[in-house]
């Protein structure tokens, strides 16, 4: 009797245990909705608490022991939520507009290819956090831990700027700082009471029944035919107007497809300068690595840096070489604006050289 009543005690909890397990695993998806909630109701002062915790890594470093670490966790924490919330934001709010071209470039390919969006999140991870990780190794193991994270990082990154390459149809790699923020619209107030006054959809209503249209709606035209309605135009000064106009000019790269703003690279110089820019990072962590695990590793050393910027200066002139061949129209003019702007990204990404390396320890420093 006994071994039965322990029996059913033990059958009975074990049916209450497998009941709550659903609402337990249940607990962190909702509040993750919760969040995902209040984000979207407060786009506004998150985006406002972001900008004070960024203010703060400025603040930190040499307050406290190990502030330099604390300070790039803040900022490496700040700039993973900012990713996430930008994420969230672009799911409930339209897209700037119009969108820069980088942006419909991206979001063309991320939508379509699960394999591109994983990998190009997947760098900007990497990026946002690969110096926090780099001086926490430092600290816990030495250099010789150092460089081998730091040789792992820019394997994988190397790994993710390859299937980008590949899954575009052999397009230059493009990168970013990230997807744009979408534009939150501000909530207006169904009434502003001023006086004897109250402002209603944009009338203003006196207490007497008289109403007016305000300023703004008065100068908007509606079309007779249509009754589409027009903006008002600037009336302020002659460059406002210029600046109106302008912006709604479509060049030829709002017309175009998505994939359309980059060329595919079909020679084999275009395709050996996109390998040399992809591998250049590895060959120059690889050989910093060798050089530091040596018995008195000298950081002066040129090799290392004449590595990293021989791929460097052979990955443009090989790009050089075939915008030239593919665009007989000359060069940089049958570049489309996303093509220039990566290949001036790139073009000051040489300066970075003289920050790096030997040439830092002996020049620069």
């Amino acid at each position: 009797m006994a071994l039965g009543h322990s029996t059913g005690t033990m059958t009975s909890l074990y049916k209450q245990a497998q009941s709550a397990i659903p609402a337990t695993i249940s607990l962190p998806s909702h509040w993750l909705k919760s969040y995902e909630d209040f984000v979207t109701k407060n786009a506004n002062s998150v985006t406002q608490i972001e900008s004070t915790l960024r203010s703060l890594t400025y603040i930190i470093p040499g307050r406290f022991r190990e502030s330099e670490l604390a300070s790039e966790s803040l900022h490496t924490s700040t700039l993973l939520l900012s990713l996430y919330h930008t994420s969230l934001l672009r799911r409930h709010f339209p897209s700037p507009s119009p969108p820069s071209p980088q942006t419909r470039y991206i979001s063309h390919f991320t939508t379509r290819s699960r394999l591109y969006s994983h990998s190009i999140t997947l760098l900007q991870t990497i990026q946002y956090t690969e110096l926090l990780c780099e001086m926490f190794f430092k600290r816990r193991g030495g250099d010789k831990a150092r460089w081998r994270l730091v040789v792992i990082l820019e394997l994988v990154k190397a790994i993710c700027r390859t299937i980008m390459f590949w899954v575009t149809g052999q397009r230059p790699v493009v990168e970013g700082m990230g997807p744009e923020r979408p534009k939150i619209p501000e909530a207006e107030p169904e009434a502003l009471h001023l006086g004897e006054e109250s402002v209603v959809d944009g009338v203003l209503v006196s207490d007497g029944g008289e109403s007016r249209v305000s300023e703004e709606r008065m100068q908007e035209w509606p079309m007779p035919r249509t009754k589409t309605t027009l903006p008002a135009l600037p009336t302020s000064s002659g460059s406002s107007i210029t600046d109106f106009l302008s912006s709604r000019v479509i060049s030829p790269d709002d017309i175009k497809l998505p994939p359309h703003l980059a060329r595919k690279i079909a020679t084999f110089q275009g395709q050996a300068a996109e390998v040399l820019y992809i591998l250049r990072p590895v060959a120059y962590a690889l050989a910093l690595q060798r050089l530091q695990s040596a018995k008195g590793g000298n950081k002066a050393d040129w090799r290392p840096w004449l590595l990293g910027l021989g791929m460097e200066v052979a990955a443009r002139e090989f790009g050089k070489k075939e915008i030239r061949n593919r665009r007989p129209a000359g060069g940089w003019r049958g570049c489309t604006g996303l093509e220039k702007e990566e290949l001036k990204r790139r073009k000051w990404g040489l300066a970075w050289w003289g920050m790096r390396g030997a040439f830092y320890e002996n020049v620069t420093r």
